[in-house]
C-alpha cells in the first residue's frame, strides 16, 4: 500500500469560464493505495488535504472537483468519488 501525493491550486485568474473542473490525475493509483489531494488557493490562504482509498479509484483515469467561493468560504465539490474525510 502506498500513499500516493497529488497537489493541485486553484487559479480563478486563468480559469476560464467554460471549464470550471479541476482534474487529477489518478491512472497509477492502484486499488490498495492511498491517494492524497492537497488543494490550495493561487491567491487566498487555504490548504486542504483530501484523502481517497484506491480501490474506489480504479476504473477512472481522473477525479474531478469545482470550486465554490463565496465571500470568504472556498467549497470543494467532487464530481462522483467523495473523500474518507468529507
Amino acid at each position: 500500500m502506498a500513499e500516493i501525493i497529488r497537489r493541485r491550486t486553484i487559479r480563478p485568474s486563468t480559469r476560464g469560464k467554460n471549464s470550471p473542473n479541476y482534474r487529477v490525475d489518478i491512472n497509477k493509483v492502484g486499488s490498495g493505495d492511498i491517494l492524497i489531494v492537497k488543494v490550495t488557493h493561487e491567491s487566498r490562504s487555504y490548504s486542504k488535504t483530501f484523502k481517497f482509498i484506491g480501490k474506489e479509484l480504479t476504473k477512472r483515469k481522473t477525479l474531478s472537483f469545482k470550486v465554490s467561493e463565496e465571500g470568504n468560504k472556498i467549497t470543494i465539490h467532487w464530481a462522483s468519488t467523495q473523500p474518507t474525510n468529507g
